[in-house]
């Protein structure tokens, strides 16, 4: 399934690979000759000179076949590692593509296990596919090749033993076989369970919840452990078996070869039955490593072939939301316009946007505002395009969206996200982030941190613009990381500003600077603020009021005091509060 990943200069180490290993199996066949040799020219009083350089030769030989296995063995790993980086390329660049309803039906966790432990599977599983495959029927052809015209005694008992080592190893590879494809997905449950213990540490401690995360990690964990433990006590009798088969089998070619010797009473002839004993126990090993080489291929390919088929999923995966033709160039800038758009969310019947309708245009304000639930965070998603109207139409510039490009549209387009993120490396990376990073100045990022409100902070860090950000913003605030955040949509200077709740974590005056700051400093972006602050959206152009993904309410600050209901009743208890 996956070899058609593989790029050209994978295939051409892959075939070197093979050349050495042919060359190898020539090299470790030539030497039983050479025992041959040595004892016919022993028979025949030859010089020892002679005896002494085909004994040198049978040295060359098996020197030369280790350094020829080294050979392979480098190639098969530079083969399989150069392979699974295209596929864990493949996988990030998929993913990259994913829509929140894609991973979602994955799971986050279990995308990591398939990047990561799945592909390392096919990885081992390829770089000794690469030479037990080629090596293991070439060896035991050649060697049979080489056997022809022995005793046939000699020949049953190799078969005999070479017959029962294949039917006990099918039967522990059948048994074993359904508990090798849980493993992977009982990974993507210690994942989980991981996972979710590690980003959720301060809650779980705060709760004295330890003991019940523990419980579910070690119900995982247990879980793995019974299943390896069933595998490895059934395929461990593999190894020992072939062990002992090929002991037998040299045992009984010795004591059948010395019966015959014992029998005859022709020295030259005990000589020559003496050599080929020896030639012919070389090559029935020979057969049987190769038998023990296929098992344990078969019995890894097991496991690898679930992971296999998991990494495939996820690169054969065709994503919900598609590229149009449209490549962002318009005569429009920075409109927004919703046509009778509705919403359900995969797997739900409830609507989460019902009806909606409004258009802003360039320059303009847009202000969202709902109680928590009421779709806010959802006709976000629609004009980023992450998810796709059910019904309606939504158009950027008077084009549908669903006809752009995803990465012209999103060129448009600068957002804060509800759930803001960090990522790891400087302030100015952080802030001057995107495609189109080179295209900016660091005075353009100094200018994106002073609008939102970040200066005073940002000069206080060590190395300012170049502090060095942890894992996550872990040593930063909430509200250091949410100003961070804004100054990144700023800094890029879109058509469209998206700021879903970004004041969130601030306090009221820095809210108010903020707000003011980006009237004053930032008006040729269209902005659609969402919130659920009065005060944020008391001075924008136009605001819409979301209950329950319904519009109640369409007008300015003054007209909805009069005309909606719910939005004064926000505003009131705002005011009691002292919030605005």
């Amino acid at each position: 399934m996956l070899l058609k990943y593989m790029q050209k200069r994978d295939w051409l180490t892959a075939a070197l690979c093979a050349l050495l290993i042919l060359l190898q199996v020539f090299l470790d066949l030539r030497i039983p000759e050479y025992m041959t040799v040595i004892t016919e020219a022993i028979t025949n009083h030859e010089p020892v000179s002679v005896i002494e350089r085909y004994g040198l030769e049978m040295i060359l030989c098996a020197v030369l076949s280790i350094l020829v296995s080294l050979g392979a063995s480098l190639m098969a790993a530079i083969t399989s590692v150069s392979f699974c980086r295209s596929l864990r390329e493949n996988i990030f660049n998929n993913v990259s593509r994913f829509s929140p309803e894609d991973v979602g039906k994955f799971s986050v966790d279990s995308l990591i296990t398939r990047s990561s432990n799945d592909v390392s599977q096919v990885q081992n599983f390829y770089a000794q596919a690469l030479q037990i495959l080629v090596k293991a029927p070439i060896m035991t052809v050649w060697a049979l090749a080489k056997m022809v015209g022995a005793e046939w005694e000699w020949t049953a008992v190799t078969a005999s033993c070479v017959l029962i080592m294949v039917c006990i190893t099918a039967f522990i590879i059948r048994i074993t076989k359904r508990k090798y494809r849980l493993i992977p997905k009982i990974t993507d449950k210690i994942n989980h369970s991981a996972l979710e213990h590690l980003t959720g540490i301060r809650v779980v401690r705060a709760y004295n919840a330890e003991a019940f995360q523990e419980e579910k990690f070690e119900e995982a964990s247990l879980e793995m452990m019974d299943t390896s433990i069933y595998i490895w006590r059934r395929s461990s009798l593999i190894f020992p078996l072939s062990s002992a088969t090929s002991n037998f089998v040299t045992l009984a070619i010795y004591w059948l070869g010395i019966t015959m010797i014992a029998s005859s009473g022709n020295i030259d002839h005990n000589v020559v039955l003496f050599s080929d004993m020896i030639v012919f126990s070389s090559y029935a090993i020979q057969i049987l490593m190769a038998f023990s080489d296929l098992a344990r291929f078969i019995q890894f390919s097991n496991r690898a072939a679930a992971s296999s088929e998991r990494v495939t999923e996820v690169i054969e995966y065709t994503p919900t939301i598609l590229d149009g033709e449209f490549d962002g160039n318009t005569d429009v800038e920075g409109a927004v316009e919703f046509e009778h758009v509705s919403f359900t969310y995969p797997g739900y019947s409830a609507e989460a946007l019902h009806d909606i309708s409004f258009r802003v245009e360039k320059g303009k304000t847009l202000a969202v505002i709902g109680a928590t639930g009421s779709g806010k965070t959802t006709l976000v998603n629609l004009i980023l395009r992450m998810y796709d109207a059910t019904f309606g139409t939504v158009r950027v510039d008077d084009v549908n969206v669903r006809d752009y490009k995803q990465a012209a549209l999103r060129s448009k387009l600068g957002l804060v996200p509800q759930n803001y993120h960090i990522f790891t490396g400087t302030v100015e990376q952080n802030v001057n982030y995107g495609s189109t990073e080179s295209e900016r100045t660091i005075e353009d990022v100094r200018t994106a941190i002073a609008i939102a409100q970040a200066k005073e902070f940002v000069d206080d860090l060590p190395d300012q613009e170049q502090f060095a950000i942890t894992e996550g913003g872990s040593n930063l605030s909430g509200g250091q990381k949410q100003r961070l955040s804004v100054a990144r949509a700023l800094c890029k200077n879109a058509e469209i500003c998206v700021l879903d709740d970004p004041f969130s974590a601030l306090d009221f005056a820095t809210d108010k600077r903020l707000r003011e700051a980006l009237n004053s400093q930032n008006k040729s972006s269209t902005k659609i603020l969402v919130t659920q602050r009065v005060g944020t959206v008391m001075d924008a152009d136009d605001i819409i009021v979301l209950d329950e993904g319904r519009m109640i309410g369409h007008g300015k600050h003054d007209e909805l005091m009069e005309n909606c209901p719910l939005y004064r009743e926000l505003a009131i208890s705002q005011m009691a509060e002292g919030t605005i």
